[in-house]
Formats: structure tokens, C-alpha cells, sequence
């Protein structure tokens, strides 16, 4: 004998067996974000260590903007991005923008963490006011005069770039120096040919060469898209570049 079920009850089964065929566990949906987390170190324009908190890291081109601020360890989490290839932009007031790319965030089943700690510095207050190039015994000496003076007890920064052109500045250099500590002013410096052929310079060639006041952590990254290394704490104000002619 087979039995019937009323309509309304029939379709009450159907209805419930629908809804367990249909039902999804959450978890097994395919992840599409996670989290960015790292941390930062700041200093002055020296050595000395700041409070690490306030720095704002955001990805670059996000909309809506993704974006932390560091706490007092200097760590940030960057929530629930989406995964990707990213910029990640630091920026702090008083100190120079520094720039973080390609930064690959992929579904690892966990957060992505930033595993180099950049120490980023303050902008340099230090300016050249005057700068100088002599041959002498053989050598090159570069003199390079700074506002305030540096000494044992006041060290400043410099760096130098070097070019080709007279308008030689931080966008059209071929070379650059690493930061020197000034603790005597003007402050010497020898260029010697090894140093200036490293540079892909050749003899008989006329060089310019330009300072900058710069910090001790110069919060310099090299950037794909402009082709060069960019210096965010140099101080604007540089004496004019210098020429010589290579030995």
C-alpha cells in the first residue's frame, strides 16, 4: 500500500532536504585576504632611538585606503588585504617617506609578516653651504662645508652624488656615496680613481659631483618605476655641483 503525504508536509521536506544539500561550511569558501604585519624602528637624525609608535604604513593605491599606525614596539597589522603584489608606504611627520615594493602577499594560510625591520631616520637639518674640489699629490679632496658645523659632539651627515651634467641633483646623478659622519668643518673627503671607475667613470672624463646633508638612516630605497634610488631626508638646500676632470 503506498502512502501520501499531505502537500504542505511534502513540501516542507522538500524544502529541508534543499536546504541541507545547499549548506556551506563558511570555512571552505576560498580565503581572498589576510593580514600584512611588520614593525619599524625610528631614530633621530643620529643614532639616537625614538619612541617607535605614530608611523602610518598604508598600501600604496588602495581604495578604500588600507592603512595602521605603528604602536610602541613599532609594530602594525594591516588588516584583511586582499592578496597581491604591494607597495607599502611609511610616513611619519618629520621624517622622510620611505617606500616599500613588491611586496608579495599571497594565501600562505596565515598572515603575511614583513620579516625585514626598516630603521628609518628623521630628516637631516644639516645644509651644505659650500663645496669645493682640489687635485692635490694625486688625489682628489672634496671639502664639503656644512650649517651647523659638525664635531665630536654635534656629528652630521653628508653624502655625495655624482654625474656627467652640471644639473646634477637627486634625480640626475650616475653614482652616489654611502653617508659619512662630518665631526670637522669643512669635511674632507679623497676620491680616489679606483673609487671613481667603480663609478663606470674613464680618465679624461669631466665629473660633477654634489653634497647633500643627509641622516644617519637615510630612509633611501630604490624605486622600479623611476630607474633610481631615492634619498627622502637629504636637506634641499645644497651648494651648487662641482666639476673635475677624471685622472
Amino acid at each position: 500500500m503506498k502512502l501520501s503525504l499531505p502537500v504542505p508536509v511534502a513540501s516542507l521536506i522538500g524544502l529541508l532536504m534543499l536546504s541541507c544539500g545547499s549548506d556551506t561550511d563558511s570555512d571552505s569558501l576560498p580565503r581572498t585576504a589576510a593580514d600584512i604585519v611588520g614593525s619599524v624602528n625610528l631614530y633621530d637624525e643620529g643614532t639616537n632611538a625614538l619612541d617607535n609608535s605614530g608611523m602610518q604604513v598604508r598600501v600604496e593605491g588602495s581604495s578604500p585606503l588600507i592603512a595602521a599606525t605603528t604602536d610602541a614596539n613599532g609594530r602594525f597589522v594591516l588588516s584583511d588585504v586582499p592578496f597581491g603584489t604591494y607597495t607599502l608606504v611609511y610616513e611619519k611627520e618629520g621624517f622622510g617617506t620611505y617606500k616599500k615594493h613588491e611586496v608579495l602577499h599571497e594565501n600562505t594560510g596565515t598572515t603575511t609578516p614583513i620579516t625585514e625591520t626598516p630603521s628609518l631616520g628623521q630628516r637631516s637639518t644639516t645644509e651644505i653651504t659650500d663645496l669645493g674640489v682640489e687635485r692635490l699629490a694625486g688625489e682628489l679632496i672634496l671639502r664639503i662645508t656644512t650649517e651647523p658645523a659638525g664635531n665630536s659632539a654635534n656629528r652630521r651627515y653628508v653624502r655625495y652624488l655624482l654625474g656627467t651634467e652640471s644639473s646634477l641633483d637627486l634625480e640626475n646623478y650616475r653614482a652616489f656615496s654611502p653617508v659619512f659622519v662630518a665631526q670637522i668643518n669643512p669635511f674632507e673627503l679623497t676620491l680616489s680613481q679606483t673609487d671613481l671607475q667603480d663609478a663606470g667613470f674613464t680618465s679624461g672624463q669631466t665629473v660633477f659631483v654634489r653634497a647633500y646633508g643627509d641622516s644617519f638612516w637615510s630612509n633611501a630605497y630604490l624605486d622600479p618605476e623611476l630607474g633610481y634610488t631615492v634619498f627622502p631626508n637629504v636637506h634641499p638646500n645644497a651648494a651648487e655641483p662641482v666639476s673635475f676632470v677624471m685622472p
